[in-house]
């Protein structure tokens, strides 16, 4: 299989995916980054978004991750991730609130909090895009 490499997502509570994959799309800092089997090995910090992989057999997944870290080497990737989550895991509801409650915090918050506030509602937003592809 030299044209797949291994990806594993990581959040500090559990092993979200492992497995092999053809291309993976992410997000980091800079834009849209798309990693293929032998890529270069690298280092990258991910912001929050929609992340997604061909797995091995070629069926298109997609997932919510949000900030973290992604490594490269020797044809395995591993994304480290605060939270990630595959659509069937979203609670639309739960992230619509969540948006809302983020929107409020913009309009009420000091630096600090606005600054807490764009990242969750990043995320909340994110997630809502996913469940509403699926």
């Amino acid at each position: 299989m030299a044209d797949t490499f291994l990806l594993k997502i990581v959040t500090p509570d559990k092993d979200i995916f492992n497995g092999n994959i053809k291309r993976i799309f992410l997000r980091n800092s800079v834009g849209r980054l798309e990693i293929l089997a032998n890529h270069a090995n690298m280092v990258t910090s991910t912001v929050s978004s929609i992340v997604e992989f061909t797995d091995a057999e070629g069926k298109d997944r997609k997932l919510f991750v949000s900030k973290g870290i992604a490594s490269i080497f020797n044809n395995e990737m591993t994304i480290f991730s605060e939270s990630a989550e595959f659509s069937d895991n979203i609670d639309l509801n739960r992230a619509e609130k969540a948006k809302e409650r983020a929107e409020k915090r913009l309009l009420d918050g000091n630096k600090y909090d606005k600054e807490r506030a764009e990242l969750a509602l990043l995320r909340s937003i994110e997630r809502i895009n996913l469940k509403k592809m699926n």
